[in-house]
Formats: C-alpha cells, structure tokens, sequence
C-alpha cells in the first residue's frame, strides 16, 4: 500500500476510513463548547488520543495521520509534564516518530530520543511506588494522599505499554524488564479469578480490591495485555507472554459472554442494570482483532472484533462524535459507576480510533 496523501483521498473500505476522516477532523478541532477536555494539555485522555491516531497511521500509512501526530508534539513538547503515570501516556507520541524517523542522526531523532529517555528514566527511578513496587496512581498535582497506596487498572496502558516499547527500541532491557514486572504486579493484585474478570483498583497497605468490574478498566487491561503480547513476540522476551496471553485468553472469553444484544458491553460488565458503554466495547474489539491477526489469540476471536467494530460504528454520529462513552471514572462503589454519564473526550475517540485501525486492517492488504 502507498504511504501518502492526506484525509480526503482515504479509501472508503466498508466505511471506515469515512468513518475516521470525520473523527480526525473532529479531533482537530479541539477545545470548543462541547469538548470535554482539549488537546493543549500534557495528560493521558491527550495521550490516547494521539495512540488512536498513531495506531491509525500505521493501519492505513497515510501521512494526514502522522502530521497530526508531528505538529500535535512539536507544539507541546516544551510543555511536557512528569509526576504520574498517566502523562507517559504522551511519551508514545515521541517514540512513534523517533521510529519513523529516517535519519536517526537528524535533531528531531534527538529530541524524540530525549524525550523517550527522560520518560524512561522517569518510570525507572522517579515514578512513586507502591509498598509492593507498583506504580501509584497519583494526578501529578493533583488526586488523594491515599491514591499514592493505590494500583489502578488504567497504569499497564499509560506507561505499561510505553516502557516495553521504549525498552525494545532503546535496547534498553532495564525498562523492559520494569515494564514486564509491572503488568504482573496489576495482573495479581487486580485480577478476580472467580469473575475471571478484574477489578478497578487494588489498596497496597489494606491489602484489598477496590471498585467494581469496570468495563473501560477491563479493556484497558485486554489493549494492554495484547499489546504486550505483540511487543514482545520475536524478542528475547517472547517467553515472558505466555503467563499474560494465559491471562487475556481468559478475560477475553469472559467478555464475550457479557454482551448484550447490541454487541456493547456494559460500563460494569457483570451488572445487568448497568448502561451500554462505547469505549470498554472499542478495547475489547481492539484486542480481539488485533489478537488474531498477530496469533496471540486464536482465529475465532475475529469474529468477535467484527461484530464489536459494526456495533462501535453504529455509536458514531454523522459529525464524528461518539456516543455512549462514560466519563472519568474512580474507584467507588456500584452505585457512583452507574451515575456516570456520557461525555465527549479525547480518550473516547482515541480508543474508537484504535478499533478502526483494526478494522482497516481487516480489509487493506499492507
């Protein structure tokens, strides 16, 4: 498939590049009225925007994509914030360039090694942890004292997948390594073997679960899992998988049995009184889909991915926004996750876009 061009000459594969010419677009947009959060800061819901659209980029190598990443970085870059685990997040936008970058000798390669360094060393040495070596969950400036005793699910996607990639790159086997041993530590403390399905958050000190089955949570964990699958396959760390492939296999059955009729998952998975909900729907069809094109999961899970994608294009408006996608959302009880309303954000059309670039995937020979 050619490399170049730009929005408007997307090919029209069952939709989709129709479907994400009008989310980029949107996305460009920014912060106006009705914009939940706007792309001129350093943080996470900025950072899985931006994974969307790189992902979105190396489905369909069309430059529109990686432009808007480029002039999104150099833009900010002077801005970039450290302090939690939620703005490596961003760093992944520094390491899709420095790796499209032909001349690795060029200053721009420099700066985007330096900025994947510093985040790097940041999550090496920096990063507050837990009294079992996990991340924190804590806001930068802002979030509980407490969150600085808490695990949260979101953590292996915001810098889990970020130091295994970085790592590999880098031929840094320090921050693989890391990388791995955090996806164990949340593995562990957040997986519910019985549900088979896992928690929000996990209190390091108490020694307990916290929250519910939260939908988006779960996803996050199923996008990070095979992410991590497909990061490591073909290195010397292939063997490291096995224990997470294990793991996503499960949590993918699991899922699939939570459907409802509209192919959506909902918000808490397990309770049946609780909303549809777009984005937790999106990262399981990301994983599925992903999942059987590299072999991590086995070929029946893209049947699954399909349905799941028609499903999540049916919750996209004619103008791009996506619709049924929860807010921010903290550990709590049953009762606070099902008061969550529907938003518009960033993260939302990023995770739908990651879907999309799945689906493209389905269709466009590479």
């Amino acid at each position: 498939m050619e490399r170049g061009g730009n929005l408007n000459n997307w090919a029209e594969d069952k939709g989709i590049m129709s479907v994400g010419k009008t989310m980029m677009e949107r996305l460009g947009e920014g912060g106006d009225g009705e914009w939940n959060l706007s792309l001129d800061r350093w943080d996470w819901s900025q950072g899985v925007g931006l994974y969307g659209v790189s992902r979105m980029w190396e489905a369909s190598g069309n430059k529109a994509c990686l432009d808007f990443v480029r002039s999104w970085f150099h833009s900010h870059v002077q801005h970039r914030e450290f302090g939690s685990v939620n703005y490596v997040a961003l760093a992944n936008t520094a390491l899709l360039l420095l790796k499209e970058e032909a001349d690795g000798a060029s200053p721009e390669a420099g700066l985007y090694r330096q900025v994947c360094t510093e985040y790097a060393d940041w999550c090496l040495n920096r990063a507050l942890l837990t009294s079992n070596g996990g991340f924190a969950h804590v806001w930068g400036k802002g979030g509980l004292e407490d969150y600085k005793n808490q695990l949260w699910i979101d953590t292996v996607f915001m810098a889990g997948i970020f130091m295994i990639d970085c790592g590999l790159i880098l031929n840094r086997n320090d921050l693989v390594e890391a990388g791995i041993r955090q996806f164990d530590i949340h593995v562990d403390c957040l997986y519910d073997r019985e549900e088979q399905l896992f928690v929000h958050g996990y209190h390091c000190i108490r020694e307990e679960q916290l929250g519910e089955h939260w939908g988006r949570g779960n996803g996050w964990m199923a996008a990070g899992l095979a992410e991590l699958c497909r990061l490591l396959a073909g290195t010397a760390y292939e063997g490291e998988s096995d224990r997470f492939r294990q793991i996503l296999v499960r949590l993918m059955n699991r899922a699939s049995s939570l459907r409802g009729e509209d192919g959506l998952l909902r918000t808490l998975l397990n309770c049946p009184e609780a909303y549809p909900e777009t984005t937790a729907t999106a990262l399981f069809g990301y994983a599925a889909l992903m999942g059987a094109r590299t072999g991590i999961l086995d070929a029946s899970f893209s049947q699954w991915g399909k349905e799941t994608l028609h499903a999540v294009m049916g919750q996209i408006g004619p103008d791009g926004r996506v619709m049924c996608a929860s807010g921010g959302t903290d550990c709590q009880e049953q009762a606070g996750y099902l008061r969550v309303p529907y938003i518009q954000s960033l993260y939302a059309y990023g995770i739908v876009l990651m879907l999309l670039s799945e689906g493209l995937r389905l269709f466009k020979p590479l």
